[in-house]
């Protein structure tokens, strides 16, 4: 390294201004811009938070703070791969930083600007003046890896990303659908040739839900991984009556500017600390991804399919009663829309070869948004309804079926209870 350690404190911190890189832009459906302590982990998964300080002792709100950002460190992981990271932004090399989750990651409350993804690359671009870094933020509110695992190759490895940090954990549920949507993630992104670093980020509800202790950090430990957990953080300071959640927390998940800006600082201890361990024992060596995956690899070959994003094993046949007229959705705009009875809708038909089928729509909380059937060679495998009490025109993805391996013919067709007016936003679907 040419440079020295970063040096982590708090009040430095606060006062970073925006990197002074040259401007220049990435193309993504998303958003994508150009520019130039202890450590406690456990083999069962569970985030078991440690404080270093004495309830005893009167502590500064600074010796606080520090402590907190210590124990957010749960893995260092094997470095190898941010060995080659860090040195390709010590040698001016460029280099593309992404981030991939929900609403935290995107920013929601805090703004494109201000949340923590964008902060931690304003802090490379601040560290590394001389090196062109591009930024891929593919949050997306609302979502979970389910529907990440579907776009990742849009939104993620398209851009050939060097470092990607992974944050699902307030937005996944406990199921095998998302515990195997989840790893797919991760192990997809390792197996890409350039040979990517993975950081798991977990963060934590204010109902302190997590699916960190459930599965993540048991993955992040197979596949030996940086993990950074909030939870750590957080959660000693709670019970001690130092700190509420107010003071991260607006509302029940999103942090406020506060809670973005200490995410970022939790992510540059990180660097700080693996770059010492590197520059103090030498990078790690050999790093291998295992052989075989800690739940399921059933999801391992999911990608997108939309108007746009045509994909060799699948044949299109006819869009039926269905428009392409229209946009679909901000993130989705190349999927299908039909608005009428369902009696004057002719079916989708396509064919795919392969042997897993995800439903991707948008959700509306609308009395007006129907249901769609789906048939697979013939067999009604089930009507799905797209609205819901908690639908905001949100996208969701539907698992549909697993099947044998094969080429199947699929029909789609909208459902309305009366055969009155029904409205259906199909964004696409996932097919592995």
């Amino acid at each position: 390294m040419k440079k020295g350690l970063i040096k982590f404190t708090a009040v430095l911190l606060s006062a970073i201004m925006l990197s002074g890189c040259d401007s220049g832009s990435v193309s993504s459906d998303i958003n994508s811009t150009t520019s130039s302590g202890d450590v406690t982990t456990t083999s069962s998964g569970e985030s078991t938070p440690t404080d270093s300080s004495d309830d005893s002792e009167e502590l500064t709100e600074e010796q606080i703070y520090n402590n907190m950002i210590e124990r957010s460190l749960i893995n260092y992981g094997n470095n190898e791969r941010l060995a080659k990271f860090f040195h390709k932004l010590e040698n001016g090399e460029e280099t593309t930083i992404a981030f991939l989750g929900g609403s935290i990651t995107e920013g929601l409350t805090a703004g494109p600007e201000k949340c923590w993804a964008k902060l931690t690359y304003d802090y490379l671009c601040e560290k590394y003046p001389d090196t062109k870094i591009n930024y891929v933020n593919a949050g997306m509110s609302g979502t979970p890896s389910i529907l990440g695992n579907a776009r990742l190759e849009r939104d993620i490895l398209s851009h050939n990303p060097d470092l990607l940090f992974v944050e699902f954990a307030v937005n996944d549920g406990t199921d095998a659908f998302y515990k195997d949507s989840y790893e797919a993630i991760v192990r997809r992104t390792l197996m890409q040739e350039n040979n990517p670093a993975v950081v798991l980020y977990f963060t934590v509800l204010k109902s302190g839900y997590s699916a960190e202790s459930y599965y993540m950090s048991a993955i992040g430990e197979h596949y030996d991984l940086p993990m950074i957990s909030l939870n750590s953080a957080l959660a000693p300071e709670f019970e001690s009556g130092r700190m509420t959640w107010e003071k991260y927390s607006d509302d029940e998940s999103h942090p406020n500017i506060w809670g973005h800006e200490m995410t970022r600082d939790l992510i540059v201890n990180m660097f700080n600390k693996e770059l010492e361990k590197i520059e103090t024992e030498g990078a790690d060596s050999g790093y291998t991804i295992p052989e075989n995956t800690l739940n399921s690899d059933r999801f391992m070959g999911v990608q997108l399919y939309d108007r746009d994003h045509p994909l060799e094993n699948v044949e299109f046949i006819s869009a039926g009663g269905f428009t392409t007229d229209i946009a679909t959705h901000q993130h989705f705009p190349a999927g299908w829309s039909y608005k009428g009875t369902p009696s004057e809708c002719a079916p989708m038909e396509f064919k795919f070869t392969g042997d897993t089928l995800f439903l991707l729509y948008e959700c509306a909380n609308s009395r007006v948004y129907g249901s769609v059937k789906i048939t697979i060679d013939g067999k009604e495998i089930g009507s799905y309804a797209t609205s819901a009490n908690d639908g905001w025109n949100n996208p969701v993805a539907k698992f549909i079926t697993t099947v044998e391996e094969g080429t199947h013919t699929v029909q789609v067709v909208p459902e309305f209870e009366n055969d009155g007016r029904c409205y259906v936003e199909i964004i696409g679907f996932g097919i592995g």
